[in-house]
Order: C-alpha cells, then sequence, then structure tokens
C-alpha cells in the first residue's frame, strides 16, 4: 500500500492510474491558466467575469443532450490548448470586432462574443493540428528509411579474411 494525500493506494495498478490522473490534472491546469490569461490580455481586463469562466468550462467538459436535457460529460470537449490555438488564429477579428462593432466594451457581452468567434476557428484549428502531426510522422518515416538506406550501404561489401592471403606479409 502507498500512502499519498492521507489516502492508501495499491501500488501496482491503483497508486499509477493515482499519478497519471494527477499529472493530466496538472496539464489541464497549466493549459486553463494560459489560455486564462491570454483572454484577459486580449480583452484588456483585470478578471474574468464568471458566466464567461462557465461557458468556457462548459465548452470543455462538452454537453450531451439525452430526452431534452443537457447532461454534463467528462473533458469530452476541445481541450484548453485547442481552444488556445482557436483564439490565436481567431485574434485580429475578435480586435476588429472589439474595436469597430463593440465600440472598445470589453463586458461579458464582448467576451461571450469573442468566445463565439473562437468557437467557429475551432475546427480549422484542429484541422492545422491534424496536418502538424501528419507531417511530423512523415518526416520522422524519411528519417528513418534514410538510416536504414545508410546502413545498407556500409554493411554492402564485406571482406573476407583468408589464411592464404600474403597480404599481411608484404
Amino acid at each position: 500500500m502507498q500512502r499519498e494525500d492521507k489516502r492508501f493506494y495499491h501500488k501496482e495498478v491503483c497508486y499509477k492510474k493515482y499519478l497519471d490522473a494527477k499529472a493530466a490534472t496538472k496539464r489541464e491546469n497549466e493549459e486553463w491558466d494560459k489560455l486564462y490569461q491570454y483572454i484577459i490580455a486580449l480583452h484588456d481586463l483585470v478578471v474574468l467575469p464568471t458566466g464567461n469562466i462557465t461557458r468556457l468550462k462548459e465548452l470543455r467538459a462538452g454537453y450531451l443532450i439525452k430526452n431534452g436535457e443537457k447532461v454534463r460529460q467528462w473533458r469530452t470537449g476541445p481541450s484548453f490548448e485547442l481552444m488556445y490555438e482557436a483564439y490565436q488564429l481567431a485574434e485580429e477579428s475578435i480586435r476588429w470586432c472589439i474595436a469597430n462593432k463593440l465600440d472598445g466594451s470589453n463586458d461579458t457581452k464582448a467576451i461571450n462574443y469573442g468566445i463565439s468567434i473562437m468557437i467557429d476557428k475551432l475546427n480549422e484549428a484542429n484541422q492545422i493540428r491534424k496536418s502538424k502531426k501528419n507531417q511530423e510522422r512523415a518526416q520522422k518515416q524519411v528519417a528513418a528509411q534514410e538510416s536504414k538506406k545508410d546502413q545498407s550501404f556500409k554493411n554492402n561489401y564485406n571482406k573476407k579474411s583468408d589464411d592464404l592471403d600474403i597480404s599481411a606479409f608484404l
């Protein structure tokens, strides 16, 4: 039994699952903090209103509608990192809308407008992320093939040793 946080865990399975969940939660909290700071800087705020925080958290959680009711899922929506990338894609249009349509206001409605623009860019950000992963995978495959070719050229010629060879005496 392993003890941590005033709890006991089995060493083989449960403790490893606990550590994995703890690391995932830490990573998600860091992503959330990054997104939060970006939104505050984008809209020139001191604190993000709770209504907007709730909307972003609900978007992350992902909701499923069953029998006409919203059922909260657990981490089925887009990640905070993907939302951050979508915000970066939509930054120019959000800034333009704040300056021209919303007359520089930074209230809850303006932030909701920015979130709506970001939601439109989620699919584009996801496609960019997928294409980057595919490019990295292709580059790794090319590098692996090139290293195999280099090894095959080096190992092509093996000099055979012969006991009757007199070149060692010359």
